[in-house]
């Protein structure tokens, strides 16, 4: 009895390791992939499915695989956005497009990852793509695109900064000419653009928004 029940709380926590949801290497009755009739889902996974049916083979190949990459990207967008949410939820303006813009940049990293799975063609010509991507390694490209936005974002404050230093001196120099309204004008364009990128810098949290990410999944 004793070996039985340790043999079973081994097989459980094997099978916790395990990837559950569709199986992709099953087929249909009539031998088409599952992954043609039934949307594939994973904990540890995510797919994006394709297809095409262009004038040859390999043209529909690569479209096939294109319009599976874009199913995709379209996934990841809205996994990164669902994460965000509650940190998302009251911004507005350059926060809100920083957010944005950080999301953006962590698809375009990620499709540089993603790895085609399975190409099948069907009796048609019509060629399906199947592709995907670890959900393990969100959290670290989310990271990776969020703290690259926000050195640039700190880079621009800087440059702001002192390009504003050095108007103010050349203009300070300019005897026997009223450089106020010039002075005006490009102190408060600049102090806008310096406020912009202390708002982003001071809202966001690119360690937390990332840590969110990785709680959603299993990441073992």
């Amino acid at each position: 009895m004793r070996n039985l029940l340790i043999s079973i709380v081994l097989l459980l926590f094997v099978l916790s390791g395990c990837e559950t949801g569709t199986d992709i290497d099953a087929v249909n009755t009539d031998g088409s992939p599952i992954w043609t009739t039934e949307i594939p889902e994973s904990n540890k996974y995510l797919y994006g499915v394709g297809r095409a049916k262009l004038t040859n083979p390999v043209n529909s190949e690569n479209a096939a695989e294109s319009s599976a990459r874009a199913d995709l990207a379209r996934k990841i967008q809205t996994t990164i956005q669902e994460a965000q949410t509650s940190y998302t939820a009251d911004s507005s303006g350059s926060v809100a497009e920083a957010y944005e813009r950080i999301t953006m940049e962590t698809v375009n990293i990620t499709m540089r990852n993603v790895r085609v799975e399975q190409n099948w063609t069907a009796p048609d010509g019509t060629v399906w793509s199947l592709v995907s991507f670890r959900l393990s390694n969100l959290d670290d490209l989310y990271s990776l695109a969020a703290n690259d936005y926000l050195a640039q974002v700190e880079a621009r404050k800087a440059e702001t900064e002192n390009n504003l230093s050095a108007l103010l001196l050349a203009l300070s120099q300019m005897d026997g000419k009223d450089t106020s309204a010039v002075a005006e004008e490009g102190t408060a364009i600049a102090e806008d653009i310096i406020e912009q990128c202390t708002e982003i810098l001071g809202a966001i949290d690119s360690d937390v928004l990332a840590a969110a990410l990785a709680e959603r999944f299993d990441t073992d």
